[in-house]
């Protein structure tokens, strides 16, 4: 009769845990984010051919641009790089996806001077990190599941960084972006992570 307990107890939660929603499943604008970006490099690299390979890669910095804003993803912490003033952070959002978020006033500066030569707003570009989250990632370990808020590429300098990817690029570091992507945003709220 014990035995029997514990094997249904087992059982009950072992198919428990294979039911589990991985972390970054569990924001449906999150998860169908990366469904699309899926989407669009799998076929690319499996042709093998460096004219879609580069227009796959353009097609993910575009779809990227089209998420704008977004609110409570999950995510986790992989690397924080530099000092309070100037911080780099790294957080995976999926399988080899991440966003990267800085806080670099050389490329602000870059940023707010390639702006003269644009029609976009003279307005200078936030930077990558709100106060709140140099705050909040002074608490954090590295490997720490979190949730944050932001918006895509609205960072200081990010319109140079993103095009710097693929201008000039060869079908190598066109190939590797897809493989790995690393988007860049400004990260406005950061927390622990709650468990689900």
């Amino acid at each position: 009769m014990a035995g029997r307990r514990t094997f249904l107890i087992g059982g009950a939660l072992l198919a428990g845990g294979c039911f589990d929603r991985p972390y970054y499943e569990q924001n449906e604008r999150q998860k169908k984010f990366l469904a699309e970006l899926k989407e669009l490099s799998k076929p690319a690299l499996a042709s093998n051919n460096p004219l879609q390979i580069e227009e796959a890669a353009k097609k993910s910095l575009a779809l990227a641009d089209g998420i704008a804003a977004f609110k409570e993803w999950q995510g986790v912490l992989k690397q924080i790089d530099g000092n309070a003033q100037n911080v780099a952070v790294t957080i995976e959002i999926g399988p080899q996806v991440s966003l990267y978020a800085f806080n670099d006033w050389t490329l602000a500066m870059a940023g707010s001077l390639a702006g003269l030569f644009s029609t976009r707003s003279r307005e200078s570009p936030p930077p990558g990190l709100s106060d709140g989250t140099i705050a909040a990632l002074k608490t954090f370990r590295l490997g720490e599941r979190v949730t944050l808020d932001g918006r895509m590429g609205a960072i200081a300098g990010s319109g140079l960084f993103d095009l710097s990817r693929l201008i000039g690029k060869s079908d190598a570091d066109n190939r590797q972006f897809l493989q790995a992507p690393r988007f860049v945003a400004r990260i406005e709220a950061l927390t622990v992570a709650k468990k689900s």
